[in-house]
């Protein structure tokens, strides 16, 4: 037991001992930490009480120098001796600002010196564009509210006198303008409500007459351009359907025909010559039609006007012939081909009208020759005087489809809508459609025959004047193998053939050939053409 005691007395001697240590320890960190404090807090003490005596003297400087002060009244400007700046405009670091009468900086509208501003929230002055209440405005560089004419990015806008935006229809030193609906000054051609008006590079609608791209325009004084017949002075002219005049050009109008020369002048009364063609101009300027009688000589219009020449026959079936210059000739008389008359061959053109078949009907017309003309619908048109030379000169006309497809690879209704177009232009070409119908490459089946409507002519001889492109061989071909009643295909397309008709058209005349058309030489020979039916030769 004793030395348990003595064990536990040693133990609690030692921690004893510790506590004793550390408690010395800890004693002197607490007097080292005092002595810090002593020494070094002071002078952080010092220099925050100099720091704050810094800023004071400061501000206090700050307030003898101008400055801004804000409130829940807004911003005021102070100078230094503690007064503001009262209704004028200040500059403030080159900002130009502007104070109301109890020194307060104005933002929004300012109306100064009869002068109008726009001030923003920051109170900086606004300039260029300003949306404001859904009006537009525009300020110049120095703030001023813009008014009248501006230019902005090239394009011009008009400020009314309280400074929105104009748009639509405005007057201005007597002229009008019209501005878009974002504000742009409307130049060149403008359609409003169905009407076409011209603004010319200022802007300022246009009246009376006007040149454009070439064309000449009347607009009336209320700016619409004018459509139709206008009369100035003792001068009559035309507006056609975009405006334009009328010059050196036929136009229609009520049934009547009228032609207007370069300037776009009526053409006066008397004889015209346009395109090779002679018209007749009657007192009220337009074109005669019909039996026209000048002097003791009389002459033939035909619907469009232009003079008949060659045969002619009227509605009874009466025939004239009219000469060269027009005139008819009463001791004339018509030769009807005639199986008694000598041999008889008829010449077909295909693919056609183009620009060697005038040069095909000259030699025709010089050798007192016919021919049959198979066309393309799509080409009548662009070759009209051609081919009412051909009826003119009693040659016949011709279907030969719109634009050269195989009918027989078509239904009913493609063939007759080839066969229907290209007959209605010719209607409305020379009042008549085509007689007899060449399907293209003499291709043909039941449903062509039904229906074309028309006999379908084929031919004996085919010169291949398409494939050989040669003169000589295409005479030699027909001159050959020509016998009465052949029918021979050609083509008015092609140089080389329109060349070979040259000779061959006189050459048949010299061998005794009776040149005719297709149906002169059918009934010649007594034979009927039927709709639908094939005919390749009348031997």
């Amino acid at each position: 037991m004793n030395v348990k005691k003595g064990i536990i007395n040693m133990s609690v001697k030692r921690k004893s001992k510790r506590r004793r240590q550390v408690e010395v320890v800890f004693s002197v960190f607490l007097i080292i930490a005092i002595v810090l404090a002593i020494l070094i807090v002071p002078r952080y003490v010092t220099a925050a009480v100099k720091s704050y005596q810094k800023t004071m003297k400061l501000q206090e400087a700050a307030l003898k120098e101008d400055h801004w002060v804000y409130s829940e009244k807004g911003r005021r400007y102070v100078y230094a001796d503690g007064t503001s700046p009262r209704n004028k405009w200040l500059a403030v670091d080159q900002v130009n600002y502007h104070f109301n009468s109890d020194g307060y900086m104005d933002t929004g509208w300012l109306q100064d010196k009869g002068t109008r501003y726009y001030l923003k929230p920051d109170g900086t002055i606004q300039t260029g564009w300003l949306n404001d209440q859904n009006s537009w405005y525009y300020f110049n560089g120095d703030g001023t509210m813009a008014s009248g004419w501006i230019l902005d990015q090239d394009t011009y806008y008009f400020l009314k006198d309280d400074g929105t935006m104009a748009t639509g229809w405005i007057e201005d030193n007597g002229k009008h303008y019209y501005l878009s609906e974002n504000g742009a000054m409307a130049t060149g051609w403008l359609e409003l409500n169905g009407n076409n008006y011209y603004f010319d590079d200022s802007g300022a609608m246009a009246t009376g007459w006007i040149t454009v791209d070439d064309k000449t325009y009347f607009l009336r004084d209320d700016g619409v351009m004018t459509i139709g017949w206008i009369t100035e002075g003792d001068q009559k002219y035309f507006m056609n359907a975009d405006g334009s005049k009328a010059v050196s050009t036929w136009i229609e109008s009520e049934g009547k025909r009228y032609y207007f020369d370069e300037n776009g002048s009526l053409k006066p009364s008397g004889w015209l010559e346009t395109n090779n063609t002679w018209y007749y101009i009657q007192e009220d300027g337009s074109a005669a039609t019909g039996w026209l009688q000048l002097g003791k000589q009389w002459y033939y219009l035909k619907n469009d006007g232009s003079m008949a020449t060659g045969w002619i026959t009227d509605e009874n079936g009466k025939a004239y012939f009219m000469k060269d210059n027009g005139v008819w000739d009463p001791n004339a008389k018509k030769e009807t081909p005639s199986a008694g008359g000598g041999p008889m061959v008829a010449l077909t053109f295909d693919d056609g009208p183009g620009k060697y078949t005038d040069g095909i009907l000259t030699v025709l017309q010089q050798n007192n020759a016919k021919a049959t003309f198979f066309m393309l619908g799509k080409l009548i048109p662009k070759y009209p005087e051609t081919v009412k030379r051909m009826k003119a000169l009693g040659c016949e006309l011709g279907n030969h489809s719109y634009d050269h497809s195989d009918l027989s690879k078509m239904d009913a209704a493609g063939v007759s809508s080839q066969i229907n177009t290209t007959n209605q232009a010719l209607v409305d070409l020379v009042g008549e459609g085509a007689s007899c119908v060449r399907p293209p490459y003499g291709a043909f089946n039941p449903t062509v025959r039904s229906a074309a409507g028309a006999p379908l002519i084929l031919w004996s001889i085919d010169t291949l004047d398409w494939k050989t492109r040669d003169t000589q061989t295409t005479i030699d071909t027909v001159l050959n193998n020509v016998k009465d009643g052949d029918i021979v295909l050609m083509h008015d397309i092609h140089e080389p053939s329109a060349k070979a008709a040259e000779t061959l058209i006189p050459a048949l005349r010299e061998m005794g050939y009776q040149l005719v058309t297709v149906s002169e030489l059918a009934a010649a020979k007594g034979i009927p053409l039927e709709n639908g039916k094939a005919y390749g030769e009348f031997h």
